[in-house]
């Protein structure tokens, strides 16, 4: 993951905050705006129905000139019938004479005017008359009603609140329940016609900040809730059995933590320096006894304060030579790598090689590598041995995919120390900077015993492993109580049957059907059953070529140098 942390947090707290204000105004908006809108479109329907009635009455009138009407209806204030001539008919409900003719004369007047629509609004005296014109030749007809009174009469019949005006800037239909309507003009430009509900509640706009600021707060108190307390918790969980561990004296104790993250890093990190602490300590004990063990010496038998024994100085002084000769020896590179081949099922093809470190002094010769392992124990070389046998391998596996092809592995032995140090995965993590090719060819080998030492630390370190694919083989496999466990729980590419089960093999006719049922069971599982120390053709005779099983062993080849195995 490439954003950690504050980063992270940040991130979330971020996007969650804008989550719930877009959420929040969302539903305020259904809350108001919604019914709101819902009301205008209402109001400007019932409108629509009353305007189109009225003006429905205007024209049947007026496309009726011939028709005698003695009265005139409701919705009909004036009626005017005229020609280039003489008036035809003029018919009004106007109680002021005077009022009437002069409306009589501005209507007559329209003829000389250009006509815009054949209905539409006519203003006479700061009134509003509501027209239909029908022209036919040179013969007009003419019907009107005023607006004011139909006007009053709406209003009051739907509650609301009716208006003319004379601009219209579009938001009546979007604010406050309040619609508008375009009439046009028989002269002129057209008016509006502006309805809005009397019951119509004033919607608040939506509170941004306070919406900002709330939802922050919230998202704050849901990022601490959720991200910051487990990891707090996990935190004060590795704290508690860290100070569990420093009072038991004795150092044994791990930390658990599950996970891949920073904090499970942490908790590795602490295990290493746990097992640095138990070696030292047990090293101090064992340095007591001796102490004590002299001191008693000393007390019984003065004479050795004066008569050193000669016998434990000379071994002193040949131990630390040795430790001389070997810090010069992985200094100049005189650490050899053997290769012994891993056969498959064919016995001929090979499949993989294990690399195993030689040190031949000139004085000293041919030094077991348990000895030497054991040496840079407790001389504190273990780290530098791991990256002189790291460095060796990485420039030995292209030689060797070049020979025997890509699919080569090529597997290193690791003592439990050397396994569980952190500079192991340090020395990957620099290979696969400069020669990550070679990573996938790379296994390593650790005991069964050094899982059982620390099981959750060695799942979290083949789990690193597995993520720059590097395999790991389980050597000495079998002999453990939970031995199929560890198959199922950690992601190991191959195993190696304890020397044991190849030893019986000799007077125990059984011992093969064993072998063969683990084969079967960890090739299911996509891994390699190797069976090893074959030094007899009557071992390797023993099975049959259509198990997956491979071979390693004197019988087979012995360790030889690089430049014999290339050659």
């Amino acid at each position: 993951m490439l954003l950690k942390g504050k980063s992270l947090s940040l991130i979330l707290w971020i996007l969650l905050t804008a989550t719930i204000v877009v959420v929040s105004a969302w539903n305020y908006w259904l809350a108001t705006e919604a019914p709101a809108q819902r009301e205008v479109e209402q109001v400007k329907r019932n409108l629509n129905l009353h305007l189109e009635s009225r003006v429905a009455s205007l024209n049947w009138v007026a496309s009726h000139p011939d028709l005698d009407l003695p009265d005139l209806p409701s919705s009909i204030d004036v009626r005017l019938v005229f020609d280039s001539q003489d008036i035809l008919t003029y018919q009004h409900q106007i109680d002021d004479t005077p009022q009437a003719d002069d409306l009589l004369a501005a209507l007559v007047n329209l003829s000389n005017l250009p006509l815009q629509s054949e209905h539409g609004v006519f203003y006479w005296r700061e009134k509003v008359l509501l027209l239909s014109v029908q022209q036919n030749n040179d013969a007009y007809s003419i019907a009107g009603a005023f607006m004011e009174s139909w006007l009053s009469h709406i209003a009051g019949a739907l509650s609301y609140d009716i208006r003319f005006t004379a601009t219209y800037d579009g938001v009546a239909d979007t604010q406050f329940g309040s619609a508008a309507l375009t009439l046009p003009s028989i002269v002129g430009k057209p008016v509006y016609l502006q309805a809005s509900s009397i019951h119509t509640l004033v919607t608040e706009p939506f509170p941004w900040w306070v919406a900002v600021m709330l939802s922050a707060s919230v998202s704050g108190v849901i990022i601490f809730l959720f991200y910051y307390q487990p990891i707090w918790r996990r935190l004060q969980d590795i704290i508690e059995q860290s100070r569990s561990a420093m009072k038991s004296n004795d150092f044994k104790e791990r930390i658990h933590c599950r996970g891949s993250d920073d904090i499970a890093d942490m908790a590795m990190q602490i295990n290493a320096m746990l097992s640095s602490l138990e070696y030292c300590y047990n090293l101090m004990a064992k340095t007591n006894l001796i102490t004590t063990e002299l001191m008693q010496k000393v007390g019984s038998d003065s004479r050795l304060a004066l008569q050193p024994n000669q016998p434990e100085e000379n071994e002193l002084k040949a131990s630390l030579n040795s430790v001389s000769r070997l810090s010069k020896a992985l200094d100049s590179g005189d650490i050899e790598l053997f290769l012994q081949p891993v056969f498959g099922g064919d016995r001929k093809t090979i499949t993989g090689y294990e690399a195993l470190a030689r040190w031949m002094d000139v004085d000293l010769g041919m030094v077991s590598p348990q000895d030497f392992v054991s040496l840079c124990e407790k001389s504190g070389l273990t780290d530098v041995l791991t990256k002189v046998l790291i460095e060796q391998t990485a420039k030995v596996v292209p030689k060797l995919k070049s020979k025997n092809g890509a699919h080569i592995k090529v597997s290193l032995n690791l003592s439990t120390s050397q396994f569980l140090s952190p500079v192991f995965l340090e020395c990957l993590a620099e290979l696969a900077k400069t020669r990550k090719d070679v990573l996938p060819n790379l296994e390593f080998e650790v005991k069964e015993s050094t899982i059982t030492h620390d099981f959750d630390q060695v799942e979290l370190i083949v789990e690193k492993l597995a993520k720059l694919g590097v395999g790991v083989c389980i050597d000495d496999y079998g002999l453990g109580r939970y031995s199929l466990m560890y198959l199922q729980r950690i992601p190991v590419k191959s195993i190696k049957l304890s020397a044991a089960f190849t030893e019986r093999l000799s007077w125990e006719s059984a011992e093969v059907a064993f072998i063969e049922g683990i084969a079967r069971f960890a090739g299911g599982l996509g891994i390699r059953v190797i069976v090893k120390n074959i030094e007899t053709e009557a071992q390797l005779g023993s099975f049959r070529n259509e198990v997956p099983l491979e071979y390693q062993g004197l019988s087979l080849s012995p360790p030889a140098p690089v430049e014999a195995q290339l050659a």
